[in-house]
C-alpha cells in the first residue's frame, strides 16, 4: 500500500469511527439535548433502533476500511450522511435547534464515502 492509500484509508476508517462514537452518544446523552426525539422516532424501539445503527453501521464501516471483511463501504456511508443530514434539518425545522452530532454523521459518511474507494485502488497484495 502506498502513502497516498494509506492516508485515504486513515481518513475513511476515521470517518467510520466517528459514526460509532455519534451512535454511542445518540444512546447515553441523545435523549438529554433532544428530549422530544424518542417520541418523534416512534417511542423506544425506534430511538434505540437509531442508535444501534449508527454504533453497527460504523463498526461494519471501519472493518470495511480496514479490509478485515467484504463490506459495501460506500453504499452505507452515503446512507448515514443522508440520515445525518436529514437529522441536521429535522431540529431546525420543527425545533429551532442545531443537531451537531448529526451533521457530524454527514460529514463523516461523506468523508468515508469519498476516501474508500481511494485507499483500495490497489488492493492487497498476496504473501508469497
Amino acid at each position: 500500500m502506498s502513502r497516498q492509500e494509506a492516508l485515504y484509508q486513515s481518513l475513511a476508517a476515521s470517518g467510520a469511527v466517528l459514526i460509532a462514537f455519534v451512535g454511542l452518544c445518540h444512546e447515553f446523552i441523545g435523549k438529554i439535548l433532544f428530549p422530544w426525539e424518542p417520541a418523534f422516532l416512534g417511542g423506544p424501539i425506534g430511538w434505540h433502533a437509531l442508535g444501534l445503527f449508527a454504533i453497527a453501521s460504523g463498526l461494519l464501516l471501519l472493518g470495511g476500511t480496514l479490509r478485515l471483511f467484504e463490506f459495501p463501504v460506500v453504499p452505507y456511508a452515503l446512507l448515514s450522511a443522508a440520515i445525518g443530514i436529514i437529522f441536521v434539518a429535522i431540529p431546525a425545522v420543527l425545533h429551532h435547534q442545531f443537531h451537531m452530532l448529526a451533521l457530524a454523521v454527514f460529514f463523516s459518511g461523506m468523508v468515508t464515502a469519498y476516501c474508500h474507494p481511494k485507499s483500495a485502488q490497489q488492493g492487497t497484495v498476496a504473501a508469497s
